[in-house]
């Protein structure tokens, strides 16, 4: 008697089979997750079937195993964007947050994703989406467009110091939000790079520095050969060529070894070599990169 709700366990347990079946009823469940799915993935090999419990995902006729990394993830952001209709949720007057909805997900999924995303959530008072992809982030910018005086973009900078690993929330740069790459950001990245000693403040670099040259080097030396030939028929001094190849190359990539201390000056000096690379060989390229930098 002293409890809030007096009901008896037989009326709650009612109660929950009541909204259970009214959920199923009113929404057709298992055809609709089974009609998203089928445009989502391309396909109809996956089916949801209604349970008391929920939904069974069968995989022609039979239980599905073995669900790849990518099936997982549409098979949660359908379910999750169906719950929004299925639940007694006010989507006018709702918070909806979505973390990296296309993780695992390959490049022609992100925009059934997207798709999804935007019709399903686009009736929202407030909409959080989250992401570590440049290229599902492009699609976002471009919706919100529109509505750029209503929303706002931030970025996570995670650093270490003695205390312990912290993140702190930053405005996104502006690079990322105006250009469709991110090729300007990161040249930013190493243009103002200024490294306090430790390894920390450099582990990143060289991943960095590998995507920037990749990139100019796609367009300084337009064909489909490696990054070594590509670099090697770029006209430059060989050993700062050799130096910058191996700096991208090896430390950009995981080769079981520790970090070596040396991976401070190392960056220091590979950065600086590759910087000059750029301004030597495509002087007004390196120019318009260092003005957008330096706003």
């Amino acid at each position: 008697e002293g409890l809030p709700d007096k009901r008896s366990l037989t009326d709650i347990t009612q109660s929950i089979l009541d909204k259970q079946a009214q959920i199923s009823n009113e929404h057709k469940g298992g055809e609709e997750l089974t009609a998203h799915l089928k445009q989502f993935l391309g396909r109809t090999d996956l089916v949801f079937e209604n349970s008391k419990e929920g939904y069974v995902v069968l995989r022609r006729g039979k239980p599905a195993k073995r669900l790849s990394e990518g099936e997982k993830t549409a098979i949660a952001f359908l379910y999750f964007l169906v719950q929004l209709k299925d639940q007694d949720f006010d989507l006018a007057e709702g918070v909806v947050v979505i973390d990296d909805p296309i993780s695992s997900l390959d490049s022609g999924a992100i925009y059934q994703a997207f798709s999804f995303l935007k019709n399903d959530t686009k009736g929202a008072k407030q909409l959080f989406i989250l992401t570590h992809n440049h290229e599902f982030l492009r699609l976002v910018i471009n919706w919100f467009h529109p509505f750029r005086k209503q929303c706002s973009y931030s970025m996570v900078l995670c650093s270490e110091t003695t205390g312990g690993r912290s993140a702190r929330l930053a405005p996104l740069d502006q690079l990322l939000i105006e250009h469709a790459t991110e090729y300007h950001y990161l040249f930013k990245v190493l243009h103002t790079f200024q490294a306090d000693g430790t390894i920390m403040s450099c582990y990143h670099m060289p991943n960095v520095a590998r995507k920037v040259l990749e990139a100019f080097l796609d367009f300084h030396v337009p064909s489909n050969k490696s990054l070594y030939l590509k670099l090697d028929e770029t006209d430059f001094d060989p050993h700062k060529k050799t130096a910058i190849y191996k700096f991208t190359n090896d430390l950009s990539h995981f080769t079981g070894k520790g970090f070596d201390p040396a991976l401070v000056t190392e960056t220091q000096k590979n950065v600086a070599y590759l910087l000059e690379m750029i301004k030597d060989v495509a002087p007004l390229h390196f120019a318009g990169l260092k003005s957008l930098a330096e706003i």
